[in-house]
Protein backbone atom coordinates (compact mmCIF):
# COMPACT_ATOMS: atom_id res chain seq x y z
CA UNK A 1 0.00 0.00 0.00
CA UNK A 2 2.85 2.38 0.91
CA UNK A 3 4.56 1.71 -2.45
CA UNK A 4 1.36 2.63 -4.27
CA UNK A 5 0.92 5.80 -2.18
CA UNK A 6 4.48 6.92 -2.89
CA UNK A 7 4.15 6.24 -6.62
CA UNK A 8 0.90 8.20 -6.67
CA UNK A 9 2.55 11.11 -4.83
CA UNK A 10 5.44 11.24 -7.29
CA UNK A 11 3.09 11.16 -10.24
CA UNK A 12 1.08 14.00 -8.71
CA UNK A 13 4.27 16.00 -8.20
CA UNK A 14 5.13 15.72 -11.89
CA UNK A 15 1.70 16.82 -13.03
CA UNK A 16 1.54 19.80 -10.65
CA UNK A 17 4.78 21.54 -11.66
CA UNK A 18 7.12 19.73 -9.25
CA UNK A 19 10.06 17.60 -10.36
CA UNK A 20 12.47 15.33 -8.56
CA UNK A 21 15.87 17.02 -8.13
CA UNK A 22 18.61 15.57 -10.24
CA UNK A 23 20.95 15.75 -7.23
CA UNK A 24 18.67 13.86 -4.85
CA UNK A 25 20.25 10.88 -3.13
CA UNK A 26 19.25 7.66 -4.97
CA UNK A 27 17.71 4.97 -2.80
CA UNK A 28 18.67 1.29 -3.05
CA UNK A 29 16.48 -0.76 -5.35
CA UNK A 30 13.30 -1.80 -3.63
CA UNK A 31 13.67 0.68 -0.76
CA UNK A 32 10.91 3.25 -0.29
CA UNK A 33 11.55 6.28 1.93
CA UNK A 34 8.82 7.10 4.41
CA UNK A 35 7.35 10.61 4.21
CA UNK A 36 9.08 12.83 6.77
CA UNK A 37 12.35 10.86 6.62
CA UNK A 38 15.64 11.86 5.03
CA UNK A 39 18.76 10.25 3.60
CA UNK A 40 22.24 11.66 4.31
CA UNK A 41 24.93 11.89 1.61
CA UNK A 42 28.50 13.20 2.15
CA UNK A 43 27.59 16.74 1.04
CA UNK A 44 23.79 16.89 1.21
CA UNK A 45 20.60 15.38 2.50
CA UNK A 46 17.45 14.37 0.65
CA UNK A 47 14.24 14.89 2.58
CA UNK A 48 10.99 13.18 1.62
CA UNK A 49 8.03 15.49 2.12
CA UNK A 50 5.20 14.61 4.47
CA UNK A 51 1.65 15.90 4.46
CA UNK A 52 1.39 19.69 4.87
CA UNK A 53 5.06 20.40 4.09
CA UNK A 54 6.00 23.67 2.38
CA UNK A 55 9.39 24.96 1.30
CA UNK A 56 9.42 27.47 4.15
CA UNK A 57 8.64 24.78 6.70
CA UNK A 58 11.40 22.55 5.32
CA UNK A 59 13.87 25.46 5.24
CA UNK A 60 13.19 26.29 8.89
CA UNK A 61 13.44 22.64 9.96
CA UNK A 62 16.75 21.84 8.27
CA UNK A 63 18.53 25.17 7.77
CA UNK A 64 17.16 27.33 10.57
CA UNK A 65 16.36 30.17 8.15
CA UNK A 66 13.03 30.66 6.40
CA UNK A 67 14.71 32.71 3.64
CA UNK A 68 16.52 29.60 2.42
CA UNK A 69 13.26 28.32 0.90
CA UNK A 70 14.08 30.25 -2.29
CA UNK A 71 17.42 28.46 -2.81
CA UNK A 72 15.92 25.10 -1.88
CA UNK A 73 13.19 25.75 -4.43
CA UNK A 74 15.75 26.51 -7.15
CA UNK A 75 17.72 23.37 -6.34
CA UNK A 76 14.57 21.29 -6.69
CA UNK A 77 12.91 23.25 -9.51
CA UNK A 78 9.97 24.32 -7.34
CA UNK A 79 9.05 27.93 -7.99
CA UNK A 80 6.45 28.60 -5.26
CA UNK A 81 5.96 27.96 -1.57
CA UNK A 82 2.87 25.77 -1.55
CA UNK A 83 2.02 22.35 -0.19
CA UNK A 84 4.42 19.75 -1.53
CA UNK A 85 3.04 16.34 -2.55
CA UNK A 86 3.75 13.60 -0.01
CA UNK A 87 6.95 11.68 -0.71
CA UNK A 88 8.53 14.32 -2.96
CA UNK A 89 12.35 14.16 -2.55
CA UNK A 90 13.82 17.55 -1.59
CA UNK A 91 17.56 17.99 -2.08
CA UNK A 92 19.33 20.24 0.48
CA UNK A 93 23.10 20.90 0.07
CA UNK A 94 25.39 20.88 3.09
CA UNK A 95 26.14 24.60 2.83
CA UNK A 96 22.49 25.39 3.67
CA UNK A 97 22.17 23.02 6.63
CA UNK A 98 22.16 24.30 10.20
CA UNK A 99 25.42 23.86 12.05
CA UNK A 100 26.41 22.85 15.57
CA UNK A 101 29.35 24.11 17.63
CA UNK A 102 32.28 21.73 18.08
CA UNK A 103 35.55 21.90 19.99
CA UNK A 104 39.20 21.53 19.10
CA UNK A 105 41.58 19.48 21.25
CA UNK A 106 45.13 20.42 22.25
CA UNK A 107 47.42 17.60 21.05
CA UNK A 108 50.84 19.23 21.51
CA UNK A 109 52.05 22.07 23.70
CA UNK A 110 55.36 23.54 24.81
CA UNK A 111 56.43 26.75 26.50
CA UNK A 112 54.22 29.66 27.53
CA UNK A 113 50.70 29.74 26.04
CA UNK A 114 47.80 32.06 26.94
CA UNK A 115 44.20 31.27 25.98
CA UNK A 116 41.24 33.57 26.54
CA UNK A 117 37.64 32.50 25.87
CA UNK A 118 35.10 34.69 24.08
CA UNK A 119 33.77 35.92 27.46
CA UNK A 120 37.25 37.05 28.51
CA UNK A 121 37.95 34.21 30.93
CA UNK A 122 41.55 32.98 30.81
CA UNK A 123 41.83 29.20 30.57
CA UNK A 124 44.81 26.94 31.20
CA UNK A 125 45.86 24.79 28.28
CA UNK A 126 47.26 21.29 28.61
CA UNK A 127 47.33 18.19 26.45
CA UNK A 128 43.71 17.14 25.97
CA UNK A 129 42.24 20.56 26.79
CA UNK A 130 39.26 21.72 24.73
CA UNK A 131 39.18 24.96 22.74
CA UNK A 132 35.90 26.50 21.59
CA UNK A 133 34.74 29.11 19.09
CA UNK A 134 35.74 32.65 20.00
CA UNK A 135 38.89 31.66 21.91
CA UNK A 136 42.02 33.77 21.41
CA UNK A 137 45.37 31.98 21.73
CA UNK A 138 48.77 33.64 22.20
CA UNK A 139 52.16 31.95 22.11
CA UNK A 140 55.14 33.59 23.79
CA UNK A 141 58.78 33.35 22.78
CA UNK A 142 59.48 29.63 22.30
CA UNK A 143 55.82 28.80 22.97
CA UNK A 144 54.16 26.28 20.64
CA UNK A 145 50.72 24.67 20.46
CA UNK A 146 48.92 22.33 18.06
CA UNK A 147 45.23 21.51 18.25
CA UNK A 148 43.18 18.92 16.38
CA UNK A 149 39.79 19.70 14.86
CA UNK A 150 36.83 17.36 14.85
CA UNK A 151 37.68 16.15 11.32
CA UNK A 152 41.32 15.41 12.31
CA UNK A 153 42.72 18.57 10.71
CA UNK A 154 45.65 20.11 12.60
CA UNK A 155 46.38 23.77 13.32
CA UNK A 156 49.82 24.68 14.71
CA UNK A 157 50.97 27.99 16.19
CA UNK A 158 54.71 28.64 16.44
CA UNK A 159 56.21 31.15 18.85
CA UNK A 160 55.15 34.81 19.04
CA UNK A 161 51.81 34.26 17.31
CA UNK A 162 48.17 35.10 18.02
CA UNK A 163 44.99 33.65 16.54
CA UNK A 164 41.30 33.93 17.27
CA UNK A 165 38.97 31.07 16.40
CA UNK A 166 36.23 32.86 14.48
CA UNK A 167 34.16 29.81 13.58
CA UNK A 168 34.40 26.24 14.85
CA UNK A 169 31.30 24.36 13.72
CA UNK A 170 30.07 21.33 11.85
CA UNK A 171 27.04 21.04 9.56
CA UNK A 172 24.22 19.06 11.09
CA UNK A 173 23.57 15.63 9.53
CA UNK A 174 26.50 15.66 7.06
CA UNK A 175 29.14 16.64 9.66
CA UNK A 176 30.78 18.98 7.13
CA UNK A 177 33.42 21.10 8.97
CA UNK A 178 33.13 24.89 9.03
CA UNK A 179 36.27 26.49 10.40
CA UNK A 180 37.56 30.06 10.28
CA UNK A 181 40.82 31.05 11.98
CA UNK A 182 41.75 34.73 12.29
CA UNK A 183 45.53 35.25 12.34
CA UNK A 184 46.30 38.44 14.26
CA UNK A 185 50.06 38.13 14.70
CA UNK A 186 52.88 35.81 13.69
CA UNK A 187 52.31 32.60 11.76
CA UNK A 188 49.99 29.61 11.59
CA UNK A 189 50.49 26.24 9.90
CA UNK A 190 47.52 24.08 8.89
CA UNK A 191 47.20 20.46 7.83
CA UNK A 192 43.64 20.22 6.56
CA UNK A 193 41.81 16.94 6.00
CA UNK A 194 40.18 16.62 2.54
CA UNK A 195 36.96 18.64 2.50
CA UNK A 196 35.77 18.36 -1.09
CA UNK A 197 33.52 15.31 -0.62
CA UNK A 198 31.61 16.94 2.24
CA UNK A 199 31.82 20.53 0.94
CA UNK A 200 33.48 21.65 4.16
CA UNK A 201 34.97 25.08 4.81
CA UNK A 202 38.42 25.94 6.19
CA UNK A 203 39.74 29.50 6.02
CA UNK A 204 42.68 31.38 7.49
CA UNK A 205 41.81 35.08 7.62
CA UNK A 206 43.95 38.14 8.27
CA UNK A 207 42.95 41.81 8.00
CA UNK A 208 44.47 41.77 4.48
CA UNK A 209 43.73 38.30 3.11
CA UNK A 210 41.62 35.15 3.08
CA UNK A 211 43.12 31.72 2.34
CA UNK A 212 40.55 28.99 1.71
CA UNK A 213 41.28 25.31 1.17
CA UNK A 214 39.60 21.96 0.52
CA UNK A 215 42.36 19.80 1.98
CA UNK A 216 46.02 20.73 2.04
CA UNK A 217 49.11 21.66 4.07
CA UNK A 218 49.90 25.36 4.07
CA UNK A 219 51.22 28.27 6.11
CA UNK A 220 50.08 31.86 6.58
CA UNK A 221 52.26 34.51 8.21
CA UNK A 222 51.92 38.23 8.87
CA UNK A 223 55.02 40.13 7.69
CA UNK A 224 56.00 43.78 7.62
CA UNK A 225 55.34 43.87 3.85
CA UNK A 226 52.06 41.93 3.82
CA UNK A 227 50.74 38.43 4.42
CA UNK A 228 52.76 35.40 3.29
CA UNK A 229 50.86 32.41 1.90
CA UNK A 230 52.88 29.21 1.32
CA UNK A 231 51.51 25.89 0.05
CA UNK A 232 53.39 22.72 0.98
CA UNK A 233 50.84 20.35 -0.58
CA UNK A 234 47.44 20.69 -2.25
CA UNK A 235 45.88 23.95 -3.40
CA UNK A 236 44.91 27.19 -1.67
CA UNK A 237 42.71 29.99 -3.01
CA UNK A 238 44.05 33.35 -1.79
CA UNK A 239 42.03 36.56 -2.00
CA UNK A 240 41.53 39.89 -0.31
CA UNK A 241 38.54 40.20 2.04
CA UNK A 242 35.26 41.09 0.32
CA UNK A 243 36.77 40.62 -3.15
CA UNK A 244 35.61 37.85 -5.47
CA UNK A 245 38.77 37.30 -7.51
CA UNK A 246 41.31 34.91 -6.04
CA UNK A 247 44.72 33.47 -6.85
CA UNK A 248 45.03 29.67 -6.65
CA UNK A 249 48.35 28.49 -5.28
CA UNK A 250 49.45 24.91 -5.96
CA UNK A 251 52.07 22.80 -4.19
CA UNK A 252 55.43 24.57 -3.71
CA UNK A 253 53.97 27.97 -4.64
CA UNK A 254 53.63 31.12 -2.57
CA UNK A 255 52.41 34.70 -2.75
CA UNK A 256 52.45 37.89 -0.71
CA UNK A 257 49.14 39.71 -0.20
CA UNK A 258 49.51 43.38 0.65
CA UNK A 259 47.11 46.29 0.97
CA UNK A 260 46.84 46.64 -2.83
CA UNK A 261 47.45 43.34 -4.59
CA UNK A 262 47.38 39.56 -4.36
CA UNK A 263 50.55 37.97 -5.65
CA UNK A 264 52.33 37.45 -7.90
CA UNK A 265 52.68 33.69 -7.47
CA UNK A 266 56.28 32.49 -7.10
CA UNK A 267 58.12 29.23 -6.56
CA UNK A 268 59.01 28.45 -2.96
CA UNK A 269 62.66 27.79 -2.23
CA UNK A 270 63.64 24.11 -2.13
CA UNK A 271 64.10 22.31 1.17
CA UNK A 272 67.64 22.72 2.52
CA UNK A 273 69.68 19.91 4.03
CA UNK A 274 72.08 19.71 6.93
CA UNK A 275 75.81 19.52 6.35
CA UNK A 276 76.03 16.54 8.70
CA UNK A 277 74.50 13.19 7.83
CA UNK A 278 70.94 12.43 8.95
CA UNK A 279 70.83 11.03 12.47
CA UNK A 280 74.16 12.58 13.46
CA UNK A 281 75.04 13.32 17.08
CA UNK A 282 75.38 16.99 18.06
CA UNK A 283 77.19 18.26 21.14
CA UNK A 284 74.94 21.36 21.11
CA UNK A 285 71.84 22.26 19.13
CA UNK A 286 73.81 24.20 16.53
CA UNK A 287 73.06 23.17 12.98
CA UNK A 288 75.07 23.88 9.83
CA UNK A 289 72.91 24.07 6.70
CA UNK A 290 73.99 23.70 3.09
CA UNK A 291 73.31 27.18 1.60
CA UNK A 292 70.30 27.59 -0.72
CA UNK A 293 70.47 29.98 -3.68
CA UNK A 294 68.14 32.94 -3.18
CA UNK A 295 67.81 32.49 0.59
CA UNK A 296 68.09 35.50 2.89
CA UNK A 297 67.47 33.54 6.11
CA UNK A 298 66.98 30.04 7.47
CA UNK A 299 64.53 28.63 10.01
CA UNK A 300 65.20 25.65 12.25
CA UNK A 301 62.56 23.98 14.42
CA UNK A 302 63.14 21.13 16.85
CA UNK A 303 60.35 18.65 17.61
CA UNK A 304 59.85 15.39 19.44
CA UNK A 305 57.99 13.76 16.53
CA UNK A 306 58.73 13.11 12.86
CA UNK A 307 55.74 15.18 11.65
CA UNK A 308 56.85 18.33 13.52
CA UNK A 309 53.57 18.54 15.42
CA UNK A 310 55.14 18.77 18.88
CA UNK A 311 57.65 21.59 18.36
CA UNK A 312 59.72 22.60 21.40
CA UNK A 313 62.11 25.23 19.99
CA UNK A 314 62.81 27.31 16.90
CA UNK A 315 65.11 30.03 15.68
CA UNK A 316 65.89 32.04 12.54
CA UNK A 317 69.29 33.19 11.30
CA UNK A 318 70.55 35.22 8.37
CA UNK A 319 73.39 32.74 7.89
CA UNK A 320 73.22 28.95 7.37
CA UNK A 321 74.32 28.42 10.99
CA UNK A 322 71.36 28.23 13.39
CA UNK A 323 71.64 27.61 17.13
CA UNK A 324 68.95 26.59 19.62
CA UNK A 325 69.68 27.22 23.29
CA UNK A 326 68.64 25.26 26.35
CA UNK A 327 68.04 21.92 24.63
CA UNK A 328 68.56 18.90 26.92
CA UNK A 329 70.22 15.72 25.71
CA UNK A 330 67.91 13.45 23.76
CA UNK A 331 66.62 12.27 20.39
CA UNK A 332 64.78 14.86 18.29
CA UNK A 333 63.71 15.76 14.78
CA UNK A 334 64.95 18.96 13.18
CA UNK A 335 62.87 20.73 10.51
CA UNK A 336 64.74 23.20 8.33
CA UNK A 337 63.60 25.68 5.67
CA UNK A 338 64.98 28.62 3.71
CA UNK A 339 63.32 32.05 3.55
CA UNK A 340 63.53 34.16 0.40
CA UNK A 341 64.10 37.91 0.13
CA UNK A 342 60.35 38.64 0.10
CA UNK A 343 59.87 36.74 3.36
CA UNK A 344 58.28 33.59 1.91
CA UNK A 345 59.34 30.44 3.74
CA UNK A 346 60.19 27.54 1.46
CA UNK A 347 59.71 23.80 1.52
CA UNK A 348 60.88 21.91 4.59
CA UNK A 349 63.07 18.93 5.34
CA UNK A 350 62.82 16.89 8.55
CA UNK A 351 65.79 14.86 9.79
CA UNK A 352 66.43 12.90 12.99
CA UNK A 353 69.18 14.20 15.26
CA UNK A 354 70.55 13.43 18.69
CA UNK A 355 71.79 16.04 21.15
CA UNK A 356 74.43 14.59 23.45
CA UNK A 357 77.07 16.20 25.64
CA UNK A 358 79.17 13.05 25.11
CA UNK A 359 79.38 13.94 21.44
CA UNK A 360 81.41 16.97 22.52
CA UNK A 361 83.73 14.78 24.59
CA UNK A 362 84.19 12.39 21.67
CA UNK A 363 84.94 15.26 19.30
CA UNK A 364 87.58 16.69 21.65
CA UNK A 365 89.16 13.28 22.20
CA UNK A 366 89.35 12.69 18.46
CA UNK A 367 91.06 16.04 17.99
CA UNK A 368 93.82 15.28 20.52
CA UNK A 369 93.74 11.65 21.61
CA UNK A 370 96.33 10.72 24.28
CA UNK A 371 99.45 8.76 23.40
CA UNK A 372 101.18 6.17 25.55
CA UNK A 373 104.18 7.89 27.13
CA UNK A 374 105.44 4.90 29.13
CA UNK A 375 104.22 1.51 30.32
CA UNK A 376 105.32 -1.03 32.93
CA UNK A 377 103.78 -3.78 35.02
CA UNK A 378 102.21 -1.32 37.46
CA UNK A 379 100.89 1.56 35.30
CA UNK A 380 100.42 3.14 31.91
CA UNK A 381 101.50 6.74 31.39
CA UNK A 382 99.49 8.87 28.93
CA UNK A 383 100.34 12.24 27.40
CA UNK A 384 98.33 14.53 25.09
CA UNK A 385 98.38 17.98 23.54
CA UNK A 386 97.84 20.94 25.92
CA UNK A 387 94.75 23.15 25.43
CA UNK A 388 95.65 26.70 26.38
CA UNK A 389 96.39 26.07 30.05
CA UNK A 390 93.15 24.17 30.72
CA UNK A 391 92.89 21.40 33.30
CA UNK A 392 91.80 17.90 32.29
CA UNK A 393 89.75 14.91 33.41
CA UNK A 394 90.96 11.52 32.23
CA UNK A 395 88.51 8.62 32.52
CA UNK A 396 89.03 4.93 31.84
CA UNK A 397 86.02 2.65 31.42
CA UNK A 398 85.32 -0.99 30.64
CA UNK A 399 82.75 -0.12 27.92
CA UNK A 400 82.49 2.31 25.00
CA UNK A 401 79.52 4.13 26.56
CA UNK A 402 81.53 4.90 29.72
CA UNK A 403 78.78 3.46 31.90
CA UNK A 404 81.34 1.33 33.87
CA UNK A 405 84.12 3.67 34.96
CA UNK A 406 87.22 2.15 36.56
CA UNK A 407 89.54 5.17 36.87
CA UNK A 408 89.10 8.96 36.97
CA UNK A 409 92.14 11.25 37.11
CA UNK A 410 92.03 15.06 37.36
CA UNK A 411 95.17 16.90 36.33
CA UNK A 412 96.33 20.41 35.50
CA UNK A 413 98.94 19.14 33.04
CA UNK A 414 98.41 17.21 29.76
CA UNK A 415 99.59 13.89 31.15
CA UNK A 416 98.56 11.26 33.71
CA UNK A 417 99.20 7.70 34.79
CA UNK A 418 96.60 5.02 35.47
CA UNK A 419 97.17 1.64 37.16
CA UNK A 420 97.04 -1.46 35.06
Amino acid sequence: MRNRMTSLALALALTCGFSVAQQAVPLPTGVVAAPGSFVVAPASITYFAKGGDTLIAIAVQFTGKADHWVQIGKNNRIDRDSNIPIGTPIFIPAELLSDDPVEATVVALSGSITARKADGIVIALAIGAKVSEGTQIDTANNGFVTFALADSSRVSLPSNSRVKIGKLRMARYTKSPRTEIMLLRGRVESRVSPLEARKGLFEIRTPQSVAGVRGTHFRVGILANGVANEVLSGKVAVAKPAEGASLTLATAKGAIVDSRTVGPMVDLLPAPRLVARAGADYATAQFAIVPVAGASAYRVQLSTDSDAIDIIAENNAATPQVRLDGIPDGAYFVRISAIDRAGLEGLTRIEPVRISARADLAQRAAAGAPNVDHSNQREIGLKWQPLGGRSFVLQVARDADFSWLVHTVRTAVPQASVPR
